[in-house]
């Protein structure tokens, strides 16, 4: 596989996790017993799903190796955060949550990939 695919891949994982995030956010998914529309879910969601959203269009539009090792470390991040409040919410770990660390897999090895792995243009242009 070379790069761009590898980059068009990580988008589409990245563009499912910004549509999920935008869905909670709006109130279509429940994440959290008795959730409702509250204005911090929106905002959650909102958030989330822009940043994810514009990870997406820049793995589509360019192929920056800090851009993925940064991507990479955000990653972290977000798996990180996502175990730190679970144990203050009910229930701790749904499935919404868990599909999103799903997909998460897939789009952080892909990050990694691309992070550690050195552009050579004369050989992308070809293929």
């Amino acid at each position: 596989m070379n790069r761009r695919t590898i980059r068009f891949a990580a988008a589409a994982f990245a563009g499912a996790m910004a549509a999920i995030y935008f869905l909670i956010g709006l109130g279509v998914l429940t994440v959290v017993e008795g959730q409702g529309t509250d204005a911090s879910l929106l905002g959650f969601g909102a958030m989330a799903g822009s940043a994810f959203l514009l990870g997406a269009a820049l793995l589509l539009a360019t192929d920056r190796r800090w851009l993925w090792i940064l991507g990479a470390l955000l990653q972290i991040f977000v798996v990180v955060g996502y175990f730190a409040v679970a144990a203050d919410r009910t229930p701790a770990f749904e499935v919404w949550g868990i599909t999103l660390r799903i997909i998460q897999v897939p789009l952080f090895a892909a990050l990694v990939y691309l992070a550690l792995r050195p552009t050579d243009v004369r050989k992308e242009a070809h293929a």
